[in-house]
C-alpha cells in the first residue's frame, strides 16, 4: 500500500491551487524463498509507485491544461 498527498502552490502568491490525495496497491505472492520474497515485495512497492505517480501526472496535466 502506498499513499500520498501532494499540493500545489502558486509561486507568486503562495495560493494553493490544487491539491489531493493518491493511492497505490499492489499484491505479491510469498512463498518459501526468504530472497523471492523480498525481491517480489520490492516489484510490488515499484508498481504502486508507478501507479501514484502516473495518476499524480494525470491529475497535473489536467490541471494545467485548462485555460488561465
Amino acid at each position: 500500500n502506498l499513499d500520498a498527498q501532494f499540493t500545489l502552490v502558486r509561486i507568486s502568491d503562495k495560493k494553493v491551487v490544487l491539491h489531493g490525495r493518491s493511492h497505490g496497491r499492489a499484491g505479491f505472492d510469498r512463498v518459501t524463498s526468504i530472497f523471492a520474497n523480498v525481491r517480489a515485495r520490492e516489484d510490488a512497492e515499484n508498481r504502486a509507485a508507478k501507479t501514484v505517480g502516473e495518476e499524480l501526472r494525470t491529475r497535473l496535466l489536467a490541471y494545467l491544461a485548462q485555460p488561465a
